[in-house]
C-alpha cells in the first residue's frame, strides 16, 4: 500500500461545534474565551479566563511547582447535557438525569498530580421543583484527573482549551498553558428511557410561532440531526465554522477511495455533504486568498471544501457552490486551493471524518481535517 509524502504536525484539535475567543459581542465577558463541542447534538461547553498569563508570578508558581505541595487556579466553568461524563463527575450508566453538570474548573496541583477541581455552580435551577414536586439532586463537587506532559517547545502565555473528538460520543479536554499540557477523556453515555407523558388532548400546546419568526434556530437543529458543526467567534463577534457529516466512519465505501484518488482529482463523498465552510472574516493561506462576498456583496463567505491529490500531497480546494453533495463538486466554480500538511499513522485507526478549527496565535487559526490514521492541516491568518 502506498502514501503520499508526510511531515509531521503537533497539534490541539477542536470539533464539533466549537466556538472560541472572547465573546463579548455575544453577551458574554470581553475577558472570557469559551469552546464548545455538539457532538449527535450533544453539547460540552467550556467557558475560560482568556487574560491569564503565565508571566504572572502567581500563576508562574503554580505552572513550575514552586508555590509548595499544593496550589490551584481557577480556569473558568463548565456546562454540559445531562449524559456528559468526565471522569467521576457527570451521569452514571443507565441512569437519567434531570440536569447536565455546570461547575466552575479549577486546575489544581499537588506535588507532581494534576486535576480539574469542579465545583458546583448553583442557580434558580436548583431551586425548581418538577411535577412529581421533588427538586433536582444537588450537583457535586468531583476531582477530575488530568495526564500532564512538559512541552518546552510549545509554550503558550495564556491557557488554550480544546474539545477533542474521538467519535460521535466521546473525545478529550485538552489544555495548554505555558510549556505543559494536560487532557482528560470525556463521554456521552446511554441514560434510560424517560417515558412520554400521556396525550390527553389532540390540540398542541400554543406557540408565539409565526412565518415571520426567525428560523435560523430549527434550521440549525434540523441540519445537526445529520452533521457536526465547528465554529471559532473572533473577540468582535465575528466567526469562522465549518459543518460537516457525521458517521462517516472507517468502514464507509468512500474511506476505501482516498487509496484510489487519481492526481490533480478530488477526493469524492458519495455518502455525505461536501465540507462547508462560512466565514465573516477574509482569510488567507500563502498567495491564496478567500474573502468574504464570494457570493453576493456583504454577506459571509460560503464555500465547499474538497480534498485534491496534488503528486505526492494534498491541496484543499475552496468552491463557490457551498451547499454541494459530496459527489458533485464542479471545478468550474473552484475559487481557490491551498497546500495541505499531511500525516498517516497514530492510533486513531477508525477515527471519522471530522474538521476542527484551532486557534493559534492572534490572528491565526488552523483548519485541521482527520479521517482514519490520515491528518490534513492548513494555517491562515484572518485579514482586516
Amino acid at each position: 500500500m502506498q502514501y503520499r509524502r508526510v511531515r509531521l504536525l503537533l497539534t490541539g484539535v477542536i470539533a464539533g461545534f466549537v466556538v472560541f475567543g472572547p465573546l463579548d459581542a455575544l453577551g458574554q465577558d470581553a475577558a472570557q474565551a469559551r469552546t464548545e463541542l455538539v457532538l449527535s447534538g450533544r453539547t460540552i461547553s467550556i467557558e475560560y479566563d482568556s487574560t491569564l498569563s503565565a508571566a504572572v508570578a502567581a500563576h508562574q508558581a503554580v505552572l513550575d511547582a514552586s508555590a509548595g505541595e499544593q496550589a490551584k487556579i481557577k480556569i473558568g466553568q463548565l456546562e454540559g447535557h445531562r449524559a456528559l461524563r468526565i471522569g467521576p463527575l457527570g451521569a452514571e450508566p443507565g441512569s437519567s438525569p434531570r440536569r447536565g453538570p455546570r461547575h466552575e474548573l479549577w486546575l489544581s496541583r499537588t506535588g507532581t498530580a494534576w486535576v480539574l477541581d469542579a465545583r458546583p455552580i448553583s442557580d434558580e435551577g436548583d431551586l425548581a421543583t418538577t411535577e412529581d414536586n421533588d427538586p433536582p439532586p444537588p450537583r457535586v463537587q468531583a476531582q477530575i484527573p488530568l495526564t500532564h506532559v512538559v512541552r518546552p517547545d510549545e509554550t503558550s502565555d495564556t491557557p488554550l482549551v480544546a474539545l477533542m473528538p474521538y467519535g460521535d460520543g466521546r473525545g478529550e479536554i485538552t489544555l495548554q498553558w505555558g510549556g505543559h499540557y494536560w487532557y482528560t477523556g470525556f463521554e456521552f453515555i446511554e441514560l434510560a428511557a424517560t417515558p412520554r407523558p400521556e396525550r390527553t388532548s389532540n390540540v398542541g400546546r400554543a406557540t408565539l410561532l409565526t412565518r415571520d419568526s426567525d428560523t435560523s434556530g430549527r434550521w440549525r437543529a434540523t441540519r445537526r440531526s445529520t452533521r457536526n458543526e465547528t465554529v471559532l467567534a473572533r473577540p468582535t463577534g465575528e466567526t469562522i465554522e465549518v459543518w460537516f457529516q457525521k458517521e462517516m466512519g472507517t468502514d464507509h465505501r468512500d474511506f476505501a477511495g482516498l487509496e484510489s484518488v487519481a492526481d490533480g482529482e478530488v477526493v469524492l463523498l458519495s455518502g455525505a455533504a461536501a465540507l462547508r465552510l462560512r466565514s465573516e472574516v477574509p482569510l488567507r493561506a500563502g498567495d491564496t486568498s478567500i474573502p468574504t462576498d464570494n457570493l453576493v456583496p456583504d454577506f459571509p463567505g460560503s464555500y465547499s471544501l474538497w480534498l485534491k491529490a496534488v503528486g505526492n500531497g494534498w491541496h484543499l480546494v475552496f468552491n463557490n457552490e457551498p451547499d454541494s453533495w459530496g459527489s458533485q463538486h464542479d471545478p468550474a466554480f473552484d475559487a481557490g486551493e491551498v497546500e495541505l500538511t499531511h500525516v498517516h499513522g497514530g492510533p486513531n485507526t477508525e477515527r471519522p471524518l471530522q474538521v476542527s478549527l484551532v486557534p493559534r496565535r492572534p490572528g491565526e487559526i488552523g483548519m485541521v481535517i482527520h479521517w482514519g490514521q490520515h491528518t490534513w492541516s492548513a494555517d491562515f491568518t484572518i485579514e482586516r
